[in-house]
């Protein structure tokens, strides 16, 4: 049945509604110049410090991270340069920079009662945890942690692409998602939208041209039994989302530990747990990064 009663879409035709708008949101300036860095075999740091210098709210963003208690940094940071090359590293913060600036494309009052603070809130977590895994990983395909953070970052993003193309809808939805907390969020999206948010957030990362692993971690993370290509960024985003739940943050169906994707990532049950609490331990720091997405 049609939920939408006030003229907007029915379910059967939000999917077309999305794929055929004229409205997608445009990819910031420095995602695309950072974008173009990342496949630029000559790209350096003082290239990444130059962009990421133009939009002074990222570059605060950056050394916030740097400084965290989850890189217990002993010495004092001054310069974004200093956050880079001595804490960060040049990939981690190409991929952090990314993620930042791309949060940045989209317009969007604070819907409803999840709110954009928990949905930022819920992203760096797990975007911080998705980087801690891969430090720990040991398996044969195992993730890169700036791309990891990035699949963590950015992985419930159709949510976000929702809310800026149908905003009431979006109200609507979050409202039911509250009032029925025992039901898993994408089955309530498959009914009232007709689509669900790791198939609209893949369409529009695909959209954007953002790399392959990522992609597939934005499409796949609800799903434990994919076996496809860049399984371990899911597997990796599923994981995380599962230990958060178990704090209260994310939207996963479950918090259980699939075994077989722990042992397909090189990871055992107290891997994961160690990483989880080395998140947690950053919570102050990770909760005022999260605040300053725009909300």
């Amino acid at each position: 049945m049609n939920i939408f009663d006030d003229g907007h879409a029915a379910p059967a035709d939000m999917r077309q509604r999305i794929e055929a708008t004229t409205e997608l949101p445009a990819m910031p300036e420095a995602a695309q110049a950072l974008l173009k860095l990342s496949n630029d075999p000559q790209g350096n740091i003082q290239d990444l410090v130059d962009i990421i210098e133009q939009d002074p709210s990222i570059a605060a963003q950056i050394m916030r991270y740097a400084r965290s208690a989850f890189f217990a940094y002993s010495g004092e940071i001054t310069s974004l340069q200093q956050a880079v090359t001595a804490v960060l590293g040049y990939n981690l913060s190409l991929d952090i920079a990314i993620g930042l600036s791309l949060g940045k494309a989209f317009n969007i009052p604070d819907f409803g009662p999840l709110g954009l603070y928990p949905f930022w809130r819920h992203a760096v977590y797990s975007a911080a945890l998705c980087q801690r895994l891969s430090y720990a990983s040991t398996g044969a395909a195992r993730p890169q942690p700036g791309l990891a953070f990035l699949a963590g970052l950015l992985h419930n993003f159709g949510v976000l692409l929702v809310a800026h193309l149908f905003r009431k809808e979006a109200l609507q939805l979050a409202r039911r998602i509250e009032a029925d907390t025992a039901r898993p969020v994408i089955d309530i999206e498959r009914e009232m939208l007709g689509a669900d948010h790791p198939e609209v957030g893949a369409w529009l990362l695909r959209h954007w041209n953002l790399q392959g692993e990522i992609v597939v971690s934005v499409a796949q993370h609800h799903q434990p039994q994919y076996a496809g290509e860049h399984a371990g960024y899911a597997h990796m985003v599923l994981l995380a989302d599962r230990l958060l739940k178990r704090h209260g943050i994310g939207d996963a169906e479950s918090e259980e530990l699939p075994e077989a994707l722990l042992s397909d990532l090189g990871l055992s049950a107290e891997d994961a747990e160690a990483s989880l609490a080395a998140t947690l331990s950053a919570g102050a720091d990770l909760d005022l990064l999260a605040r300053q997405f725009p909300a």
